[in-house]
């Protein structure tokens, strides 16, 4: 641990409540996170930031717990048997980080996607998706040079998490990450599983949502084939 609980108090004074400072805490003595360097990404829902432990880059994603964009959230989680139900917002949020930690440890190894290592209360830690400090881009701010390439990409991905009983729901350029012509999927915060009840509503979106994208790249994409071809993907129980 290369910074004493004082100073991070210190360092992000305003910016963590006490709960989550105590969590971070927890997660450097469990051997998780050994520091805070940098922040990646700031949103509604949570703050990325990029740590260490050892020579391993890390991002460590922090949920915030008075985020309003929460209120949407209850959406994805209904219907989901993985979660019971929760008291107050706080625990709301803490079901957050676990299910975008479960659906990542679903996915990762099928699928190019952050490897997780821990969650606790709101925090979520995952590989780091870039090189030296400097986060891979965004598909919307790095097109793809070979866009039939990518794009036959990602529907695998999306066929690949099918497979693994696991539908993304909210997937878009703003949720791939582009590394050097490979895509990774990330914020699966919001997947569901295949009998949730609006999967098939949500796998719908995500194929329109990419396609869209991708007819904008020159791609001549038909999303009913897309959908299909998701489909007729043979799956066990999950």
């Amino acid at each position: 641990m290369k910074k004493s609980e004082y100073e991070l108090r210190k360092i992000y004074a305003g910016v963590f409540d006490k709960s989550t400072l105590l969590s971070l805490e927890r997660l450097m003595r469990g051997g998780y996170l050994e520091e805070l360097e940098s922040m990646i990404s700031t949103g509604k829902e949570a703050n990325v930031y990029h740590g260490c432990m050892g020579e391993k880059e890390i991002a460590v994603k922090i949920y915030a717990i008075d985020a309003s964009s929460f209120k949407n959230m209850e959406k994805y989680i209904l219907g989901d048997r993985r979660f019971k139900t929760w008291r107050n917002r706080r625990q709301l949020v803490y079901t957050w980080a676990q299910k975008e930690y479960k659906n990542l440890a679903r996915v990762h190894g099928f699928i190019e996607c952050p490897r997780p290592h821990q969650a606790y209360r709101n925090i979520l830690v995952m590989d780091f998706i870039g090189r030296d400090n400097i986060p891979a881009p965004r598909l919307k701010d790095s097109p793809p040079k070979n866009p039939k390439e990518y794009f036959n990409k990602i529907v695998g991905y999306i066929r690949g998490m099918y497979e693994r009983g696991l539908v993304h729901a909210d997937l878009s350029e703003y949720n791939v990450l582009n590394t050097g012509e490979k895509p990774v999927i990330i914020d699966l915060s919001t997947g569901v599983l295949l009998d949730h009840p609006l999967a098939d509503k949500f796998l719908k979106r995500d194929i329109y949502n990419i396609c869209r994208y991708f007819r904008s790249e020159g791609v001549d994409c038909d999303e009913k084939e897309v959908l299909a071809e998701v489909k007729k993907i043979s799956r066990g129980n999950f």
